[in-house]
């Protein structure tokens, strides 16, 4: 049996199947006739000419075909990066640059120790990009207990996670992960049965939980536990308090709210200033990962060339160095290009709105990924996330009471408003006291803020709000928004 491995896969060529740490990676037919002919002449130039021979040995097709594959190719083995794995030799053909070795079906037991730690992760296929240091810096200092990554929907909670439970899968007996947002999954463990039962969680259910981590060392991934806080804070409180070794490491939009929990908040990528000027998409992280979406599904866009990276940097602005919304983006550049996507970002939501298939639901589209945060809100922090979408700046929360508190009660508005910092809706800043409604949180807010008024009340298309050109208004509407307007906006909201 001929099984080659390179960089962290594992290639068997009779079962066709290709696996990264122990998970298997989809990958086509023909895109894996291509990677067998690469790897196994790991280092010489194959020709278009051969690899079309090796994919179509009888079948006549253009050379787009081949180019097509490819790409995919190299989307399965890190993300699409040109410079990686699979190299292009100008005017030659193709040449595989990773390191080849070939073995037999012997494994060792710790090559199958590994594989079976890494079976519950899920694949990622993309390369991460801008996260690299971040996560070798986490996974280092990670330990016993719970730790929690926070932070707003689309910023890459569960790569992130996933990455470090990789780097850190060789030092546990056992890897367990639970997408606590996929409600059709069946429980395979006592835990996931645990955190999935339709009921409050029974003492005998609980028990089995944390008797099933006994006499081994364990890390527990928790994804998406946004949607069932309450109870998985209560689960993962009551095994780790029975288990001080193990270790629980969540990702969420608001943290679990234990104590002992140890909370990462997982910033944006990083974006450039309007007035930075760049001539390496490398420069910032997120025109980075932009550059690099778009190379893989448009390649005639490709970003080169100080107008084409200026492009760029503009996009990701309007993004808010959000991955999931610069994703989206590059998605887009193929039938509206550069330029007039820069102008569609005007308004993110109707733009961003085509994903991936096969991602979860919530993130297909930009609104159903803030759908899925303001659904989890009561209805003061619906009614309140509405009347703060006046601010198109920072603001302090002083500022917001005066503007924005009339209709709630003092203690009211303060709950609704720590909600929303709590829930990732509202950005805290770090200097100065202030907050902002991020650029792709605002206009949403101002879109359910307009839905209500045309519904409700007949004050609110005096003041602009009910039509739909919001950023010709946005520097009018605080100076129109009296506290005439506002007291029964907000106390409509409340009773919404």
């Amino acid at each position: 049996m001929t099984i080659l491995r390179f960089d962290d896969f594992e290639m068997d060529i009779p079962a066709r199947s290709l696996k990264r740490s122990g998970c298997d990676v989809r990958i086509g037919s023909r895109a894996f006739d291509l990677l067998v002919a690469l790897a196994s002449r790991q280092g010489e130039i194959l020709s278009k000419a051969e690899l079309m021979e090796v994919a179509w040995p009888d079948t006549h097709v253009e050379e787009s075909s081949l180019r097509v594959n490819i790409v995919s190719l190299r989307k399965a083995l890190d993300g699409g990066n040109p410079y990686s794995m699979v190299e292009n030799v100008a005017g030659r053909g193709y040449t595989f640059t990773a390191s080849v070795t070939k073995v037999d079906d012997h494994r060792s037991a710790g090559a199958t120790l590994r594989a079976s730690r890494a079976e519950s992760l899920p694949n990622t296929c993309a390369r991460l990009v801008g996260r690299e240091p971040l996560i070798s810096k986490w996974a280092d200092e990670i330990g016993a207990g719970i730790t929690t990554i926070v932070g707003p929907g689309g910023i890459g909670k569960t790569v992130v996670a996933l990455q470090m439970a990789r780097l850190l899968r060789d030092a546990y007996d056992s890897v367990q992960f639970v997408d606590m947002a996929d409600h059709a999954a069946s429980a395979s463990t006592p835990i996931a049965e645990v955190l999935k039962t339709g009921s409050m969680a029974s003492d005998t259910l609980l028990r089995m939980a944390a008797e099933s981590f006994i006499g081994r060392s364990a890390l527990l991934v928790l994804d998406g536990c946004e949607w069932s806080i309450d109870r998985v804070a209560l689960v993962a409180e009551y095994v780790a308090d029975r288990h001080p070794d193990l270790t629980i490491l969540a990702t969420s939009r608001e943290p679990l709210g234990i104590i002992g929990e140890n909370v990462l908040h997982l910033p944006g990528l990083a974006v450039p200033s309007a007035k930075q000027r760049i001539d390496d998409v490398a420069a910032f992280s997120a025109v980075e990962l932009f550059a690099e979406r778009v190379s893989m599904v448009a390649e005639e866009y490709a970003i080169e060339g100080p107008r084409g990276i200026e492009l760029a940097a503009e996009v990701v602005r309007k993004t808010d160095g959000n991955p999931l919304a610069i994703e989206l983006a590059a998605s887009r550049v193929a039938d509206l290009g550069l330029e007039n996507l820069i102008i569609s970002l005007d308004r993110p939501l109707r733009t961003l709105r085509r994903g991936n298939r096969t991602s979860h639901p919530r993130q297909q589209t930009l609104r159903a990924n803030i759908d899925w945060s303001y659904d989890l809100l009561d209805s003061n922090m619906k009614s309140l996330l509405g009347v703060l979408s006046v601010f198109d700046a920072d603001f302090t929360k002083d500022i917001a009471r005066e503007r924005c508190g009339y209709g709630f009660a003092r203690s009211d508005f303060e709950e609704a408003f720590d909600g929303l910092v709590v829930k990732s809706l509202i950005a805290g800043q770090q200097r100065g006291g202030t907050y902002a409604l991020p650029k792709l949180i605002r206009e949403y807010a101002l879109e359910k803020r307009a839905g209500d008024a045309v519904g409700n009340s007949p004050t609110l298309p005096d003041i602009g709000l009910a039509t739909p050109d919001f950023e010709n208004q946005r520097h009018q509407f605080p100076m129109t928004l009296s506290r005439a307007h506002l007291r029964p906006l907000a106390t409509e909201g409340r009773a919404a």
